[in-house]
């Protein structure tokens, strides 16, 4: 998000996903296989317990269990990747000025952060934004648990290709998520490109090697469904606007105080 332009865990995690994804072979999520786990009851990657583990801030979860948490959660009611969450607009614009925060901003940062991960719980930016806010309110641990869900989550999507070719791009749940990935590994990008029904493609003007021109990402989870979701609501991106009732400046806002 442009708040904190996720300059804060930018260089931590990079640095440490150079030495997890390289014992890590790339392979894309199996989404049948998965479906099937995340919804058996006596599965080890059953759903609600996982997902409980992940929500208390649990850092034993392993790889492979972000994996059925990640490519698990479009199994999911609340997976809805074509609607933007309200709150985050209201975030941008309450905080996106000011050149100076004080304990009670960051305190409000922490109750925004936490009502868009209500609705989406992967998203690295928001976990981003919330470390923040812990660490400047000096909460480390706290700070910590959202770390480790960022680089667990980077991780996992990295792990799905090289991120190199059309054929082996790296699966995202949300188009957003790619976004972060490429801010997150400090990519130089202005645009991505559809190249497929479900891929597209961003250049990149700082490859690490020169003979490889940017980086594929697949958006086929995100679109494979009807969604129902949409159908009493106008669809369009997410951009930057105020509505009154999550505006926390606003009378009829309806936003925690």
């Amino acid at each position: 998000m442009a708040l904190f332009g996720m300059l804060l865990l930018c260089g931590v995690v990079a640095q440490a996903q150079q030495q997890a994804d390289s014992a890590v072979v790339a392979a894309p999520p199996d989404y049948a296989r998965i479906a099937a786990e995340v919804g058996d009851v006596r599965s080890p990657y059953y759903y609600p317990r996982l997902f409980g583990r992940y929500e208390r801030g649990d850092t034993t979860l392993t790889f492979e269990e972000y994996r059925y948490l990640y490519y698990g959660y479009p199994e999911q009611k609340g997976y809805k990747p074509l609607l933007a969450s309200p709150y985050a607009d209201s975030l941008e614009q309450a905080f996106g000025k000011k050149t100076r925060l004080e304990a009670d901003d960051f305190r409000r940062v922490v109750r925004f952060a936490h009502e868009i991960l209500r609705e989406e719980p992967f998203s690295m930016r928001d976990l981003n934004a919330l470390a923040f806010a812990y660490q400047m309110l000096d909460e480390p641990e706290r700070a910590a648990e959202q770390m480790f869900k960022i680089r667990r989550i980077l991780s996992t999507i990295r792990a799905t290709g090289t991120g190199l070719r059309e054929d082996s791009p790296w699966y995202v749940i949300y188009q957003r998520d790619a976004e972060d990935v490429l801010n997150l590994l400090g990519a130089q990008y202005t645009k991505f490109i559809i190249v497929s029904r479900s891929v597209e493609f961003a250049p990149i003007y700082n490859m690490p090697d020169r003979k490889n021109k940017g980086y594929y990402f697949d958006y086929s989870e995100i679109y494979k469904r009807r969604p129902d979701y949409l159908d009493d609501r106008p669809k369009q991106k997410r951009r930057l606007e105020i509505n009154p009732l999550y505006n926390p400046r606003s009378k009829q806002s309806v936003l925690p105080k």
